[in-house]
């Protein structure tokens, strides 16, 4: 499976993509302090990590600079120095991302992020299989369900919790998501990337704008669209890649 920072390099390369994705640099002290600097908040993950494992966030106060890792109350840290050490905790350094932090549209002070699943179908054409959202736990910073402690809901409750949306300005919106999602596996798949089944997390900022969270091109979980009250979208993911197996 390829990098994050892999993934954010190829879609940087896509000329309608690339507005969608967060500034992302590997983590320097140079470029967490520049970034902390610049952005109100900043992410930090490993490259190859995923399901919000290990994730940090990270912002500057007059005083001092504070993190959180995963969930939990900040821990406060006086220099930039201290703060660095912390966050990368042992690692080697070009393992690490550091991130703007999206300010995502919440439910309730809880944000929220966009699992969208497109799989092959019998014939191998891509096809849209269903898209939920994921809602963060109480004091966590990552959407992952399992990690963070939140739930799933639909995106059409979501958006209309958060945002105020009309029924109108969610179907605009859920085909935006939709067309976002096939560009970017059909990018992946034209530059050389096999995949036949992707789970893509995208987050919606609080004036609408979407973003490219992370993409997973191999074996994204489905167990999560069986927490959802209607079947509809668990049941199309199964049969498509039923099908997709039978070939």
């Amino acid at each position: 499976m390829p990098s994050k920072w892999k993934l954010h390099q190829l879609y940087s390369k896509h000329s309608s993509l690339r507005k969608h994705l967060p500034p992302t640099s590997l983590l320097t002290k140079k470029s967490l302090s520049q970034y902390l600097n610049k952005y109100q908040a900043v992410y930090i993950k490993g490259k190859n990590q995923h399901t919000g494992l290990g994730m940090i966030k990270a912002w500057k106060t007059e005083n001092d600079y504070r993190f959180v890792k995963v969930q939990g109350k900040p821990l406060i840290e006086k220099s930039i120095n201290n703060l660095y050490h912390k966050v990368t905790d042992g690692r080697p350094i070009q393992s690490i991302l550091v991130q703007k932090a999206i300010d995502l549209a919440s439910i309730n002070g809880r944000p929220f992020s966009i699992r969208l699943m497109l799989m092959r179908d019998g014939k191998r054409e891509w096809q849209y299989a269903g898209m939920l959202a994921k809602v963060s736990g109480e004091d966590s910073i990552v959407t992952n369900v399992r990690r963070g402690g939140g739930y799933a809901t639909t995106v059409d409750d979501a958006l209309a919790k958060s945002l105020g949306y009309s029924s109108d300005q969610i179907k605009r919106k859920n085909e935006e998501i939709i067309r976002i999602g096939f560009e970017i596996i059909r990018h992946a798949t034209d530059t050389g990337y096999r995949s036949h089944e992707t789970g893509i997390d995208l987050g919606i900022d609080n004036n609408g704008k979407v973003w490219i969270i992370e993409v997973n091109l191999s074996y994204p979980s489905h167990a999560l669209f069986n927490r959802l009250q209607d079947k509809t979208f668990y049941r199309k993911i199964k049969s498509l890649a039923a099908e997709y197996q039978e070939t």
